[in-house]
């Protein structure tokens, strides 16, 4: 009974991981499109980097955070050095590219 118990809990947590997973993958791409939309359709043609800046980083990040939350499940569910590692490189990119928003604005 406990050992079912644990089964299917790690499938629970496994199935939360790539909900996460896959809801970050879609912000991001929705993110991408909609900087491709606000690049393709602003008047002032000198405003690429800032509107990339203004929206797709903004997306890359809430996408990054998603990822975190979810390679944080994965490490629970099976606690390796490669899934500890990943987590780690995660949240330092996070983090930089947080810093240097803030650095911008």
């Amino acid at each position: 009974m406990n050992k079912e118990f644990i089964t299917i809990f790690h499938n629970i947590l496994h199935y939360i991981s790539f909900f996460f997973t896959g809801i970050a993958v879609l912000i991001i791409i929705f993110g991408f499109f909609l900087t491709i939309k606000r690049i393709c359709f602003t008047k002032e043609k000198n405003r690429y980097r800032k509107n990339i800046k203004e929206c797709f980083d903004h997306f890359v990040i809430l996408g990054l955070q998603l990822l975190i939350v979810a390679d944080i499940i994965d490490t629970i569910i099976a606690p390796d050095i490669l899934s500890i590692v990943v987590v780690l490189i995660v949240v330092l990119i996070r983090t930089i590219m947080s810093w240097e928003l803030r650095q911008e604005e």
